[in-house]
């Protein structure tokens, strides 16, 4: 993950895990006057008031929450990429607080502090989630299953005995297509395994099967070329990236030219035979 992204999740999950703590005290100390305040707020939008209650057993229990997920916040801003694995359970804590609200808004008091704790528990949810996915997207190390489903992917691509002797696996193509990436740009990696991903489910999305990396050889190239006949232009126009990528990448192993029909060696007389012959040696050279 970059240093800069790092840095930047650390300053989110921590201003999360302060403004937890304050609003958990806030509710705990003046349960009352929070009621009062969002029914005050509210009230010019034609929100009925929610009434108040004498009842303090969940207040109790809402100040065990916000104590919970202010700790979550607060562990996960010490390693935002090493605690990841948190991101999700404060998601689900706020998901949870989010349609519970929406629940009772629709269903019982079109209340205000209803409607208000929906959207911002909704909110917060959607970008402990977003980070969690972002961190999972620009993971430096891909896991042994991502090199699973690329090596999957380029199999189908261009399989061995196919047009040519020669396939993918035969080669460290799926080795090169990685370092592309990761050359392309910072977030070139993070681009590259969302769209291995989207091949992988996209079997299920769009032609009901098992992902991509469980199907046989057979179903997966069935796979792969209904991606380049799909009526959704962005569909044809993936698989053909990767294709243009893979293929070019392939016919560049000196290890694939004899299949090829490709002879380095002449074109390299030729080219040192012609009027440009200093320019090409330069170049060659490098």
């Amino acid at each position: 993950m970059p240093d800069r992204l790092q840095s930047a999740l650390r300053l989110l999950f921590a201003g999360l895990a302060a403004a937890f703590a304050t609003t958990g005290l806030l509710f705990f100390l003046f349960p009352d006057g929070t009621v009062r305040a969002l029914n005050a707020a509210g009230s010019p939008l034609g929100f009925p008031p929610a009434p108040p209650s004498a009842l303090r057993f969940w207040l109790s229990l809402g100040l065990a929450y916000m104590v919970l997920v202010t700790l979550l916040a607060a562990q996960i801003a010490r390693d935002p990429r090493g605690r990841a694995h948190l991101m999700p359970l404060l998601a689900a804590g706020k998901a949870t607080s989010s349609l519970t609200c929406a629940g009772y808004f629709v269903f019982s008091l079109p209340a205000f502090l209803y409607l208000a704790n929906a959207l911002v528990d909704g909110a917060l949810a959607l970008v402990a989630l977003g980070a969690w996915a972002v961190v999972w997207a620009t993971d430096g190390a891909p896991a042994a299953r991502d090199a699973a489903l690329l090596r999957a992917v380029l199999d189908a691509l261009v399989p061995r005995g196919g047009p040519f002797p020669l396939g993918a696996a035969d080669t460290d193509l799926d080795a090169a297509l990685a370092r592309y990436f990761a050359r392309l740009h910072p977030l070139g990696p993070a681009g590259f395994r969302l769209l291995l991903r989207a091949i992988e489910y996209g079997a299920v999305v769009f032609e009901r099967t098992r992902p991509f990396s469980r199907l046989d050889p057979a179903a997966r190239e069935r796979a792969l070329a209904a991606w380049d006949t799909s009526r959704l232009g962005p569909r044809r126009q993936l698989l053909a990236s990767l294709k243009l990528l893979a293929l070019m990448h392939f016919y560049e192993r000196p290890e694939v030219w004899p299949a090829v029909g490709y002879d380095d060696a002449y074109l390299r007389r030729k080219l040192l035979a012609g009027p440009n012959a200093a320019h090409h040696a330069a170049r060659l050279a490098t």
